[in-house]
């Protein structure tokens, strides 16, 4: 067997997760009774590290995939307990993986669909989704759902968070579209921010 075109199926950070979200780590063998320096077969210690490793890194580093649509079938599961585990794997039952789409596949189809007349690269796409460029940043509110304070005590004008939100976007998109600026005018690129907030930024 030889991977013809290893690119094909390039995965952005949120299908990762979401795979990883429905595939939970299975449970290693218990050692027999007696025995010393027991390694489990299928040994998957490495793998349970790897997992742990990716969540951690969405919540410290990119926790706006959190806010993405749902990417899990079940409505109820909630996508950060990802330390549950399956069972071992001498007592799973096989696993049927629903076809439906989840919302977030149903987001991400749209996203490529609406992207498509700016002739953007896949990869070029993938980071746009990957850092959630565009996606309106959720502002922190105290206790009692006020907006936050300044040291000065005056309330914080949201016109200033969007135009913050509009610079750091657009630095953004300069560094992720080769050429950009014989690629795309400014309101191709609000277009492109409104398509990614549309689609990705509601958190169905």
């Amino acid at each position: 067997m030889k991977i013809v075109d290893p690119q094909t199926a390039t995965l952005t950070n949120i299908e990762v997760l979401a795979y990883l979200t429905a595939n939970p780590p299975r449970k290693s063998p218990e050692a027999p009774p007696g025995v010393r320096n027991y390694i489990p077969k299928p040994d998957l210690r490495d793998h349970c590290t790897v997992v742990t490793e990716i969540h951690n890194y969405v919540e410290r580093i990119s926790p706006h995939l959190l806010d993405y649509p749902r990417y899990t079938h079940d409505p109820n599961t909630n996508p950060t307990t990802h330390t549950l585990q399956q069972p071992s794997t001498d007592q799973q039952k096989p696993y049927i993986q629903p076809t439906e789409p989840t919302p977030l596949d149903n987001a991400l189809r749209k996203v490529i669909h609406e992207l498509a007349p700016y002739n953007l690269t896949k990869g070029e796409v993938m980071m746009l989704i990957n850092l959630g460029v565009g996606i309106k940043k959720k502002r922190k509110t105290d206790d009692d759902g006020d907006q936050a304070m300044d040291v000065n005590g005056e309330q914080q004008q949201a016109g200033n968070g969007e135009e913050d939100d509009l610079f750091s976007d657009t630095v953004l998109i300069n560094s992720i579209v080769e050429e950009m600026d014989d690629r795309l005018n400014e309101e191709d690129m609000r277009n492109i921010f409104k398509i990614m907030n549309d689609s990705l930024g509601c958190g169905l």
